[in-house]
């Protein structure tokens, strides 16, 4: 089995460094025949105090990673269009932890968000933008993963404008245009207030002509390393 597990992880290893590179010129991908009815799809462990995952749409092998583990992102992966019900389960375990049916349109790139905890996971399946800024800018969205906390507000620290407002749990603002800048940290705030509930990492860099998730995870209520509230930042090839 862990044989089996290796060889799938390698084979999918090379069909996403080639699927990711094609990705950057988008054009240029779509022209490929064997991918032409298939969607890009990138899958984020945003399930807080969860073991590493697999996961798997109807019709697929399982897609098995080294260490899927909380927070971390698949790069975009070929998935074929029209509905597809999709599987998550702990690392090597046969039965799923939930599964969900999702809808893909051809030629379309999408980010997948499991959430919440083992008792009320679930996914969450978002549109992602083919489009790309021009000139000294970047696009940043804000994406509300955090269970407990409520609507939630995303600033740029220092900066007293607003990234995203009102964002619900589950919910994703629109792409925003942005000036590039670095050594950025990001603050989440419930909606209306300026008490902070938590940052990004110092450091961020935006760069000129890049797409940028904000997202959250995590809990108010908790205080444990996997469980409590994050603001994380996902750049989209």
């Amino acid at each position: 089995m862990k044989t089996k597990y290796l060889v799938s992880y390698f084979l999918l290893l090379l069909v996403s460094i080639s699927f990711t590179s094609c990705l950057k010129d988008h054009d240029k991908y779509w022209d490929n025949p064997d991918l032409q009815n298939s969607a890009a799809v990138s899958v984020v462990n945003g399930a807080p105090v969860s073991l590493p995952l697999d996961f798997q749409f109807n019709g697929t092998q399982r897609f098995l990673f080294q260490d899927f583990s909380y927070t971390y992102r698949t790069t975009y992966l070929p998935v074929m269009a029209g509905n597809r019900t999709f599987y998550v389960y702990n690392r090597g375990e046969k039965d799923s932890l939930f599964a969900k049916n999702l809808s893909f349109e051809v030629r379309k790139r999408y980010s997948i968000f499991i959430v919440d905890t083992l008792r009320k996971m679930d996914a969450v399946l978002v549109r992602d933008s083919v489009m790309y800024p021009t000139g000294d800018s970047v696009y940043l969205r804000f994406a509300n993963m955090s269970p407990d906390a409520g609507a939630l507000d995303l600033y740029i620290q220092g900066n007293n404008t607003p990234i995203a407002t009102k964002v619900p749990y589950k919910g994703v603002s629109l792409f925003k245009s942005q000036k590039s800048a670095g050594n950025v940290v990001f603050e989440v705030r419930p909606t209306g207030s300026t008490h902070v509930l938590a940052t990004s990492d110092e450091g961020e860099n935006l760069y000129t002509g890049n797409q940028y998730t904000i997202w959250t995870s995590g809990f108010k209520s908790m205080n444990t390393t996997n469980g409590k509230l994050i603001v994380k930042k996902i750049r989209h090839y």
